[in-house]
């Protein structure tokens, strides 16, 4: 069974990586305008009945994605070229391509993982790669073509994803998050060696690099930046990067290239060159590409990307050359590595890489400068479901893709699906007639999808993006059809403080935007009812938790700068879902519990259903039923309660995230890639 970690910072996707934090930040002033201070008082009654049933049936994959997350080079012992590209999905895949003949010749699963962002190709041509989710490790073999899993790799409680590795003859080492830890596994004898954590408080080892002379790791920790050098015989510890560069998240990347250290900074696009013997800097390169290559077999020169053009950085004279080779509008380079292929356009090395997640490749050509781009046909995957809504005849039901993307349109009466695949990740959905409004990720964008017009270049189109106030997450949105107005609230990842409220105005075309509303926290759920908007907060933003507790509160629509709040009779850190029933009550679900607010009387009532979450902010979902009940899934169980006494009945102990319901009453859910249906029976 998966590792539960309860109280984990909010998970972000970054292309995920997940999970990041700072560490935390004490609230000695508080910075709020309060107008009103709203007190309800706890009213608990109900319980809670445990029910075993076997109504759920299996609908499927929704969503398909073709995305590749990294890929490397490497050849079989006939000189035959590949690139490997780690496919991301649910599972993820290990793709085989020709480089000669560009086409796919084979595809492996990668079971447990549903991305990985560990690769390396070993001296003898075998490929390895680290899994997320379970820390699975792989291998292929080009020469006998056995593809292996073998198992994880995981050993510290808090450790759920493989980050990098580096593989030489057969040993690979590997770093993890959410322990920030590194192993070695010698696959001649299946050792494994944990060294533990690198740092301490620092969740993620993202990056490594084995030097083999020195019997030495070189590892990129964060958040925030740091740079360690390992001696494995003395097991000592170095921490060498300089103050200048501790604001970074992390060291993305590391490359050794002869007596120096390459460490590429994130998100700064900085490379800083260190001497091996001193760790002193010894220079300092920007950059947009992931990753340099290694040294060049034709001279003494390494290759990396900068505003969508390959560049050449002369190791002696550290001149930077640019080639003039354009790449793909809005593509870098991912990856990059040498290869010999049997073509006369290229002979002796080519320098070939990735530049984006569709699977385009760029060749180059050391001695001729002859290149081009080639898009590989890669497989689709299944990815996993995220964000879901129904519509309001609950007819047809909305599934966004994680972290590639993509949104389905499942309709419940043909039980037939249409998949739209050019949209990313999206952290919050609402219907308004016959508008979808939609917080997309990256850049916390805003857009309008007509569900009357067909999909196209213009539709959705894009209403506001607010990337530029350090918003990262469009994750509560909510609009107001009478004063044709939209209402967004963000997480933060760059500002200095809490999320923002954006307010679009449709016939005007133009935005307000309240930046650090709630101050130092984040706006995860809004709900229009009646006269005013209601709000439940996040205690995380900006990778730190406010210490104070989440909020509900409450604005009218035409005076937002005026914001009540409703004091709650608990604690919690997230406020995740808020709807109204038929009767107006408030419903919300706060961490595991479920509670109410009635705007006329005052009154709260709660009931708690889990006593410890994971801290994941999309942890629980409600909706009311046709029959007036409500019914909600938290933390993978689904739930019904009754309305007027408490009573809750849980109708699925594992598996069941987010909640819509069609117009029969049938209940839905997903479950990793796969849509569920759940059968209401008398």
């Amino acid at each position: 069974m998966r590792r539960k970690i309860f109280m984990l910072l909010m998970i972000l996707p970054l292309f995920l990586s997940l999970g990041q934090t700072t560490g935390f930040a004490k609230d000695d002033n508080y910075d709020e305008i309060v107008d009103e201070e709203i007190f309800g008082e706890e009213f608990v009654d109900g319980e809670i009945v445990e029910k075993e049933t076997n109504n759920a049936t299996l609908i499927g994959p929704q969503v398909f994605q073709t995305s590749a997350l990294t890929a490397a080079a490497g050849k079989d012992d006939n000189g035959n070229s590949y690139m490997y590209f780690v496919m991301h999905g649910t599972p993820s895949a290990l793709a085989v391509v020709d480089l000669n003949s560009n086409e796919l010749k084979n595809t492996y699963t990668l079971s447990n993982s549903t991305s990985a962002w560990g690769l390396d190709v070993d001296k003898d041509g075998t490929v390895w790669v680290g899994g997320t989710t379970d820390g699975n490790l792989y291998s292929f073999n080009p020469n006998t073509e056995e593809f292996r899993d073998h198992g994880n790799k995981l050993t510290l409680p808090k450790d759920t994803a493989i980050q990098d590795i580096d593989a030489v003859d057969g040993v690979v080492y590997g770093s993890t998050a959410y322990g920030g830890s590194v192993f070695k596994y010698d696959s001649h004898t299946d050792e494994l060696v944990n060294f533990g954590q690198v740092l301490y408080k620092k969740e993620f080892a993202k990056s490594l690099a084995y030097d083999e002379e020195n019997d030495t790791l070189y590892i990129g920790v964060g958040s925030k930046a740091d740079l360690v050098k390992f001696d494995l015989k003395t097991k000592k510890k170095t921490a060498f990067l300089p103050d200048d560069y501790k604001n970074d998240k992390y060291v993305r990347d590391i490359r050794l290239i002869g007596d120096e250290i390459y460490a590429r900074m994130d998100p700064s696009n900085r490379l800083v060159v260190f001497d091996k013997e001193t760790l002193e800097k010894v220079d300092e390169v920007e950059l947009n590409s992931r990753t340099v290559s290694l040294k060049s077999p034709n001279e003494d020169a390494i290759y990396f990307s900068k505003q969508n053009s390959l560049y050449k950085y002369d190791l002696t004279t550290k001149e930077q050359i640019d080639l003039q080779v354009p790449l793909l509008k809005g593509t870098e380079m991912l990856a990059l590595d040498y290869v010999e292929l049997n073509d006369p356009n290229y002979p002796g090395y080519t320098l070939v890489g990735l530049i984006d997640n569709a699977g385009n490749v760029l060749k180059y050509n050391l001695e001729t400068g002859f290149n081009e781009i080639t898009k590989v046909n890669l497989p689709q995957q299944p990815v996993t479901l995220y964000t879901m809504i129904q519509d309001e005849k609950r007819e047809n039901i909305y599934i966004n893709g994680y972290m590639s993307g993509g949104l389905a349109i499942y309709n419940t009466k043909t039980n037939q699906s249409v998949l739209h695949q050019d949209i990313s990740q999206i952290e919050s959905m609402t219907i308004i007639g016959d508008k979808l409004y939609i917080g997309a990720y990256p850049k916390s964008r805003v857009l309008e999808l007509d569900l009357t017009q067909p999909w196209s270049s213009t539709n959705p189109r894009e209403l506001m993006r607010l990337g530029d106030y350090g918003q990262e997450r469009s994750t509560a949105i909510t609009a107001v059809p009478k004063l044709n107005k939209v209402f967004v609230g963000t997480y933060p990842e760059t500002s200095m403080g809490g999320g923002a409220l954006a307010v679009y105005d449709l016939k005007e075309n133009k935005q307000e935007v309240y930046e650090n509303y709630i101050y130092n926290q984040s706006l995860v759920s809004f709900l229009h009812q009646d006269e005013y908007i209601y709000g439940g907060t996040s205690i995380h933003a900006n990778y730190q938790v406010n210490e104070r507790g989440a909020r509900f509160f409450r604005f009218r629509p035409d005076y937002p700068e005026e914001k009540e709040y409703i004091h709650l009779p608990f604690q919690a850190s997230m406020i995740t879902s808020l709807i109204a029933d038929k009767q107006g009550t408030i419903w919300g679900m706060a961490d595991g519990t479920l509670f109410s607010y009635n705007p006329k009387t005052k009154e709260i009532r709660s009931q708690q259903i889990l006593e410890l979450i994971s801290g994941r902010f999309r942890n629980a979902k409600i909706i009311e039923g046709i029959d007036g009940n409500i019914y909600g899934t938290v933390e993978g169980k689904m739930f019904k309660a009754d309305p007027k006494t408490m009573e809750v009945e849980i109708l699925l102990e594992e598996g069941a995230y987010e909640i819509a319901q069609d117009s029969e009453g049938n209940l839905y859910f997903r479950n990793q890639a796969d849509l569920w249906k759940y059968t209401m029976k008398e």
